[in-house]
């Protein structure tokens, strides 16, 4: 489609670790990073500690050449494999968020796009919003992101769509962004609640909605409760989020999780966990970070939690048009996966499933490699609802 807002593209291996790989290719596709660097990062790069000071020094060296949508990269993506419990957790976090409002001032003040927050229990959501261009105002389009998301990520998808004739509101739920570090919300399965505060402060009508990664699950359940959501695009889908985290394991590894947190066998649970989280980035890292956003104490509390963020309990309630898009080669989700969502959603009033694959460099997680692929299939199936004849 015609635009002025052009994204990287591509697919690469940075690292035989797949979560390791993803991350940089995220880094380089959307975060705005160089990819020589990337390339050099990959090489040297062993385990969540080498991460960070890999990408701190990276920011530092960018920062120092005034690199600075390098360095913001850089240093956002230090913080991303900090614990909770790392002092520099948060400094990090500002630091690459402030760079990043510096270098951008000029679209927010131009009003290109709004910065807000929405009341929402006792602080506020930040959320950016934006209106069409300039012609006829194509649709309005509620976006949020999932388990480790950020508004600042989203810059080119909301210009980009924003180009295309769209309003555009996309907003950090609790869990995201500032709303977990600035405002203390925790994460929760019942979406619902962020997206009612947004719809009702803007008085949004009409909506499709978009969930990116956990989003894909959020954002569909908050449909179930929400008729002024008329069209849902899943981007990524988490059926049931507990059998995602567990799906990369060994079936007996898997059964012996289902019984041990069936039968609250806790310590036991938490012993084994943390023998998997030394020995595994992807392990540690998850359940670090779900004990973060979930505001809880133990392995054992995030993976019961996990359990009550599903769709099987919910997709029979959801009534609208649904999209459902898949990645060929997710490194999270199997794409078995998607078929449990499809035959849940019974009620929808039309079910469109598109899988994106290695050909189309869209294979990754949330087609991190191709994602003006994936908006524009969004823009067109829109488009085609809202010109069919029944």
């Amino acid at each position: 489609m015609n635009s002025d807002y052009s994204f990287e593209n591509g697919t690469y291996i940075f690292h035989k670790n797949p979560t390791f790989n993803f991350q940089l290719n995220r880094t380089l596709i959307w975060g705005g990073g160089n990819f020589t660097e990337i390339q050099e990062a990959g090489k040297i790069i062993t385990d969540a500690l080498s991460w960070e000071n890999t990408f701190l020094s990276l920011g530092e060296k960018a920062l120092k050449e005034k690199r600075i949508e390098n360095a913001i990269a850089y240093f956002r993506m230090a913080e991303f494999f900090m614990f909770d419990n790392n002092p520099n957790k948060i400094k990090t976090y500002d630091r690459a968020r402030e760079m990043f409002y510096e270098l951008h001032a000029q679209e927010f003040k131009d009003g290109k796009i709004n910065r807000g927050e929405v009341p929402y229990e006792s602080g506020f959501l930040p959320v950016w919003y934006t209106e069409p261009a300039d012609g006829p105002n194509r649709g309005v389009l509620l976006i949020s992101g999932g388990f480790d998301s950020y508004l600042e990520e989203f810059l080119k998808v909301t210009l980009y769509l924003r180009s295309l004739g769209f309003s555009v509101y996309l907003f950090e739920g609790p869990g995201q962004g500032a709303a977990i570090r600035k405002h203390g919300f925790q994460l929760t399965y019942q979406w619902e609640k962020p997206v009612k505060a947004i719809l009702d402060y803007f008085n949004l009508n009409e909506v499709t909605a978009i969930g990116l990664s956990l989003g894909g699950m959020l954002t569909p359940r908050a449909a179930a409760f929400e008729p002024r959501i008329k069209r849902v695009v899943a981007w990524s889908i988490f059926p049931n989020f507990l059998e995602v985290m567990i799906s990369t394991r060994e079936t007996k590894i898997q059964n012996v999780i289902r019984f041990l947190l069936k039968y609250r066998l806790k310590s036991l649970f938490n012993l084994i966990i943390r023998k998997q989280m030394k020995k595994d980035l992807l392990a540690k890292w998850g359940v670090e970070h779900g004990i973060f956003v979930l505001g809880l104490q133990t392995p054992y509390d995030y993976f019961k939690m996990a359990n009550d963020f599903r769709l099987d309990n919910i997709a029979g309630q959801i009534v609208q048009d649904f999209l459902l898009l898949g990645a060929q080669k997710d490194h999270l989700i199997p794409v078995e996966f998607y078929k449990k969502v499809i035959d849940q959603l019974t009620n929808v009033q039309s079910l469109t499933y598109r899988l994106f694959t290695s050909y189309e460099k869209a294979e990754n997680h949330c087609n991190v490699g191709n994602s003006v692929l994936a908006l524009d299939f969004i823009v067109n199936w829109i488009e085609g609802l809202n010109n069919r004849r029944i």
